[in-house]
């Protein structure tokens, strides 16, 4: 493989996508391998049940240098067991934005020498964990970068107000919480329980360490490779945390009384509580976009990533609005809190709605935060800026 110095021929394969969210990070990911002096080719395969055909018909007379997918192609294999990297004769860098073990069954199909790259450290580690450190030549923490155009920047707070209608925005899918793991019997659903009860009752754990404590008070030994099977059953605690948490934020962001512009599946049973939203259901990523170039304030739960991202912060901060999500130490790490973005506590989720309401009353600090996560994000957090990490995996890998 050529070194990123050199220019490269790239290929971005993009599939489908309930919202349009991952075939716009292959896009955004184009643009800024092209950018950067790159050719790029990218090939669609989301209106296809089934890719192999395609790939298959595209594969002998292209001349690639790297292969880049979202979510997708890591576990894909011919009819006669060749992967990605071996019909282009080039590496291959899978970025999964899903917690990573709600996938065992691509994960365990994609070879060794696929680079693989994950939203959540501790996702990392837990990989290795499982199947040994072995397992990949290459994987790592690579965070969402910002997606969509900047926006213009406001010239005052009275600009701020006029351009961003919007007060609060609020986008993501909603699963009403029902009974935690009732499709599973004996014992296995007391001890995945235990493991839901400790990660609920602490600010945040990652899944895979809630059920291997649970394991171990049991007597029984993670490491164990026996083990691997039930550990990757981790993503059932994964589910119910996030939908256990994101309910309890709906409630209570719904007695604040603030008003709301929501998008995304599932609310419809939900509008009831919240005394003033506007709705607009399912929207594409692009759309979203759109909105937060409207709006003063977006709200972002992290879903169970409590050591990595969401790109919500970032394509915020990139349409010009100020971010009030959940503790993330990347986050924390990467921002300051305080200054560019507010961050609440889960076990303080009524001084967190009491942080929600200060800062909606007061929009200079909205003003104030967003003008310096604009300035953080542009410098650190788009596609441009971050691309080189997957070049670097590639390299990694194409040794």
């Amino acid at each position: 493989m050529e070194t990123t110095s050199q220019r490269m021929r790239i290929l971005t394969i993009k599939g489908q996508s309930q919202y349009g969210g991952t075939r716009l990070f292959a896009d955004e990911a184009a643009a800024a391998f092209g950018r950067q002096g790159h050719a790029v080719e990218v090939l669609d395969v989301g209106d296809v049940a089934d890719a192999g055909p395609r790939i298959l018909a595209h594969a002998p007379a292209a001349r690639v240098d790297l292969i880049f997918t979202i979510n997708i192609a890591g576990e894909f294999r011919d009819s006669l067991g060749r992967t990605l990297s071996n019909l282009y004769a080039a590496p291959h860098v899978v970025w999964h934005t899903d917690y990573i073990l709600s996938q065992v069954a691509r994960l365990r199909a994609t070879p060794r020498s696929t680079a693989v790259l994950l939203v959540d450290p501790t996702q990392v580690e837990g990989v290795k964990s499982i199947y040994g450190a072995d397992r990949f030549d290459h994987i790592g923490f690579f965070p969402h970068p910002a997606v969509g155009a900047p926006a213009p920047d406001d010239a005052s707070l009275t600009q701020f107000l006029e351009r961003r209608p919007i007060e609060v925005l609020w986008s993501g899918s909603f699963q009403q919480p029902g009974e935690p793991f009732a499709g599973v019997e004996g014992p296995a659903r007391q001890l995945f329980q235990d493991a839901l009860d400790l990660a609920l009752a602490v600010e945040w754990m990652p899944p895979l360490e809630a059920l291997d404590t649970v394991l171990a008070s049991r007597g029984l030994d993670p490491a164990d490779p026996a083990m691997a099977g039930p550990r990757e059953a981790a993503a059932l605690i994964d589910i119910e945390v996030r939908k256990a948490r994101r309910f309890q934020f709906l409630l209570a962001v719904a007695a604040t009384g603030l008003r709301l512009h929501i998008c995304g599946l599932g609310w419809e049973n939900q509008l009831h509580r919240f005394r003033s939203v506007v709705y607009e259901g399912l929207v594409e990523m692009t759309r979203m976009a759109e909105l937060m170039a409207r709006s003063r304030l977006v709200l972002n739960t992290n879903g169970n990533f409590g050591a990595g991202s969401h790109e919500r912060p970032f394509s915020a901060a990139l349409a010009g609005a100020a971010t009030f999500s959940d503790f993330s130490r990347y986050y924390a790490q990467v921002f300051e809190p305080g200054a560019n973005i507010e961050l609440f506590r889960w076990q303080d989720l009524a001084g967190g709605m009491a942080q929600l309401e200060a800062l909606v009353a007061d929009p200079q600090r909205c003003w104030d935060y967003a003008r310096s996560a604009k300035t953080l994000t542009l410098a650190n957090h788009t596609w441009d800026a971050q691309i080189g990490q997957v070049l670097a995996a590639g390299e990694a890998v194409g040794r």
